[in-house]
């Protein structure tokens, strides 16, 4: 796949480069490097320019640098002043050029598979593009937009954010034409003063909407909706579209039945359209999150039905739901693989789904929740009747955050404390037998994934 060529390089650094050559996509770190990339030394922990040589061994065509290293191959260097600002340039000359439309994402929870689930829907329609994982801050956005194919039809970008006027940049420049707000909660209340001000900086995505033509999707089921009316109507959007179980929702989520221990069947109502879809096992809060897919594919003026049809393929991400079989002589586990990282309302949901599994013997491992700040306590605390709900019989908590709600969860639950990963991994064997459902969800920091690798599951991440 080809995204730059030497002529388009030149428009959008404008400079005049002394060799001409094609470029396949665009890489930071020399390890992603394949043959026919092109890297670009970024100064980060590490200086990208220490590692010019090995992307060329990769198999780069050229380096963007802002620096000479000596001994390094000048007629494969193109020298700017500035790397980042390099990219900056190259995305905005992307965007600019393009005539894809574009979906951009935003949310406390949801992000990630929801842009999945768009990929999926709108790939029968034509060719699609989205940001390869989480990598959704100012500089993955810059990179899924610099590195987008020309003939790219739909482009998906999820934005992520620490503080106010984050998303607001990235919108600026992503320029959606639809954008999603999945969920709102207090999963970074740690940098806010108050949820309304995490409202205030979600609906940031809004803003870069044209405002007679652009759509904004929204979670009508969400506690902060009407919150969120308001801030739409102060930047003046027309097009507002609802997804959710609500029976005001224009997408909606209708029904969730299990057929087997492997299978599920859900229902959607789009308009006055009702679709059915049948799928692999799944949360219901992925399912509830297809709404919001569906909704882009209205926006879009498509037929839903080839949607339906491409996202029953779906299943969830390793480390954001996926459950796992590991099976050898001597053990025998189901592992809800959700790890990848943890707020109050996520970390709910698994809960939820641990309880939607049957089982005979469940367990849950659960580390602290991050960036809460003041509301540490209270937030992890609330929690507590949900794992009672799951039905877990053991729960092991990693973490000082989790260790102080231990005394909040019923005597009938065995509970186990540890101070982190290693700890737990050191012991749990010792507390796991065979045939148990085993829940792994916590903050990124924590690393839980070792604990899903240590019981024997492949990729873990």
């Amino acid at each position: 796949m080809t995204c730059w060529n030497s002529k388009q390089l030149e428009e959008a650094l404008g400079i005049e480069l002394s060799f001409k050559a094609k470029y396949n996509g665009i890489k930071f770190n020399s390890q992603d490097v394949k043959k026919g990339d092109l890297f670009i030394a970024l100064k980060g922990t590490r200086d990208g320019h220490q590692f010019v040589d090995d992307a060329f061994s990769r198999g780069a065509v050229a380096a963007i640098v802002s620096k000479i290293s000596p001994g390094v191959d000048l007629d494969k260097i193109i020298q700017v002043e500035d790397t980042l600002a390099a990219l900056h340039m190259l995305a905005s000359y992307k965007r600019a050029h393009s005539k894809a439309k574009f979906i951009a994402i935003t949310g406390s929870e949801g992000k990630t598979s929801t842009k999945e689930a768009i990929r999926m829907m709108l790939t029968p329609y034509g060719k699609t593009y989205a940001n390869y994982g989480t990598f959704n801050n100012h500089l993955g956005v810059s990179l899924t937009l610099a590195s987008m194919p020309d003939d790219a039809e739909y482009v998906i970008v999820e934005m992520g954010m620490n503080a106010r006027s984050e998303i607001l940049e990235l919108s600026k420049l992503a320029k959606p034409d639809i954008a999603v707000i999945t969920s709102i909660s207090e999963g970074h209340i740690g940098f806010f003063e108050s949820l309304q001000d995490i409202v205030d900086a979600k609906c940031e995505i809004f803003e870069s909407l044209d405002k007679e033509h652009g759509v904004g999707i929204l979670n009508h089921d969400i506690p902060t909706y009407e919150n969120c009316i308001n801030n739409v109507k102060k930047i003046g959007l027309k097009n507002i579209q609802t997804f959710g179980k609500s029976e005001e929702a224009v997408t909606r989520f209708v029904s969730y039945e299990e057929l087997d221990s492997d299978s599920v069947r859900l229902k959607y109502m789009i308009a006055d359209d009702e679709f059915e879809v049948a799928m692999h096992m799944l949360p219901m809060h992925l399912a509830e999150n297809f709404a919001a897919a569906f909704a882009v594919v209205r926006a879009l003026g498509l037929d839903p039905e080839a949607a339906s049809d491409a996202i029953s393929s779906f299943q969830p991400i390793i480390g954001r739901g996926k459950l796992v079989a590991v099976k050898d002589k001597k053990k025998s586990y189901r592992i809800i693989c959700d790890y990848y990282n943890a707020n109050p309302n996520s970390l709910k949901a698994s809960l939820k789904y641990l309880e939607q599994i049957a089982s005979d013997s469940k367990i849950a491992v659960l580390s602290d929740m991050l960036e809460l700040g003041a509301k540490e306590q209270e937030l992890h605390e609330s929690i507590v009747p949900y794992i009672i709900e799951s039905g877990a019989g053991k729960v092991f908590l990693v973490g000082p955050a989790m260790a102080r709600i231990k005394d909040k969860i019923p005597s009938s639950i065995e509970v186990r404390c540890y101070k982190d990963t290693q700890h737990l991994i050191a012991e749990i064997d010792q507390h796991l037998h065979s045939k148990e459902l085993i829940l792994i969800k916590g903050s990124r920091s924590f690393a839980l994934e070792e604990v899903a690798k240590h019981l024997g599951v492949k990729d873990a991440l």
